[in-house]
């Protein structure tokens, strides 16, 4: 923590944020939050981010915070056929490792459990002996259990870490490093200051900004592929590192398959996001101020794609693609899929709105755009056509249609 003094004498920039809270309307992370700025004049604002996500009191303490009720959606809950194409990679992956059995599924930060309950009514379905091979293991931070009309199959895991070894399979995520607190900086005389979180006299929070809290962020930017101009603001996620060490050491061999938005560095510290990119989310609206509904609102920031891939690889983890969320469910046979739905001998009304869902996934300026990073380690392949599906894979390939747990199911709910 940074001592009184040091605020009071070298604190370079100040700037007045959000609105004083009433003490009965604050969340239990406000509370906390205000309570470590009180004894120690100010914290960084990961730590705040920590707090306003991950406190018991806090955004992913809510019951309901994905779906139409919620304030963001995901692509395993817009349609069944995400899941779907996942399952046809995940069977290629396993036939590239000489079909093992068991061959794990790990799926870190899975929330309620949807991608694992289509992936498994799919093999269930489609892939009979694939199928008897899965054992599938969620982890999460919360204790929150699925809806009881989920699939109950997987193994579930309080656990923000990897707390298993020897899997030979894939750890599989999907939005998971968006939501990662992220240290913010500004670039001032040429040298990154790191943003801290203080309360003024009014009640009302502050951003200021001082010498970095740790040797690490100015070692990142260091790194990037250009000086950055003075007035620059980013963000640098420091526990990608550590992530991928542990996913590294829990996998004997086998794929890390990363679905997230963001960009490589090049492009993520380019002066089109010369202001940062955090954003706050509540009821699917595009909030403005990380301060105003803390704990009620979601926070993210975009993924840096590169250091993904170089902590990956310093951990022994090989990449063997980076595409877009369109190109990679193009590859596994989307096509195919849209063109089953479309031929579908059901209500038209019905047949309809699956369409349009599936459309979502791969719109180029909303989820087609994420990012997919396949990393392996140990799996005996020597290119990325090795996990392309051959034509058994795709053979018979239909779309699934939506139940009572996807989006587009719900009365009146639709995106435009």
């Amino acid at each position: 923590m940074i001592p009184l003094l040091f605020w009071e004498f070298s604190v370079k920039a100040s700037r007045q944020l959000g609105s004083n809270s009433q003490t009965s309307e604050m969340s239990g992370a406000e509370r906390e939050i205000r309570s470590r700025i009180a004894q120690h004049a100010a914290i960084t604002f990961t730590e705040f981010m920590e707090l306003a996500l991950y406190h018991p009191g806090g955004y992913y303490s809510d019951d309901s915070p994905v779906g139409a009720r919620g304030d963001y959606f995901t692509s395993p809950v817009l349609h069944p056929a995400f899941g779907a194409l996942i399952a046809v990679q995940l069977r290629v992956m396993w036939d590239t490792l000489g079909r093992p059995s068991p061959f794990w599924i790990v799926e870190p930060g899975a929330r309620y459990g949807q991608l694992a309950t289509d992936i498994l009514s799919f093999t269930d379905t489609h892939m009979d002996e694939f199928a008897r091979a899965l054992r599938y293991v969620e982890t999460d931070r919360s204790t929150r259990a699925a809806p009881p009309d989920l699939d109950s199959r997987p193994s579930r895991l309080r656990a923000s870490r990897i707390p298993l070894d020897g899997i030979v399979g894939c750890i599989l995520s999907n939005e998971l490093f968006d939501a990662f607190p992220v240290h913010r900086f500004q670039i001032t005389d040429g040298q990154a200051e790191e943003m801290y979180v203080s309360v003024g006299a009014d009640g009302d929070f502050r951003e200021e900004f001082g010498p970095p809290s740790t040797d690490r962020m100015a070692e990142r930017l260091s790194a990037l592929p250009r000086q950055l101009p003075d007035g620059f603001r980013g963000e640098v996620n420091l526990g990608l590192g550590d992530w991928m060490t542990d996913a590294a050491a829990a996998l004997d061999s086998g794929y890390v398959l990363t679905i997230d938005y963001g960009y490589e560095a090049d492009e993520l510290y380019s002066d089109p996001r010369a202001r940062g990119t955090l954003q706050t989310y509540y009821k699917h609206v595009d909030g403005s101020s990380p301060y105003q509904r803390i704990g009620r609102q979601d926070m993210t920031a975009h993924v840096d794609f590169s250091t993904l891939i170089t902590e990956g690889l310093n951990a022994g983890l090989r990449p063997v693609f980076l595409t877009t969320q369109a190109e990679f469910l193009a590859s596994l046979g989307f096509n195919a899929m849209l063109a089953s739905m479309s031929a579908r001998d059901t209500e038209r009304s019905g047949r309809t709105a699956n369409l349009r869902a599936m459309s979502q996934l791969v719109k180029p300026d909303g989820l087609g755009r994420f990012r997919v990073l396949a990393q392996e380690k140990n799996s005996g392949i020597t290119r990325s056509t090795d996990l392309l599906p051959s034509p058994e894979h795709l053979a018979g390939l239909r779309a699934p249609l939506m139940t009572a747990n996807h989006l587009y199911s719900k009365p009146g709910f639709s995106i435009m």
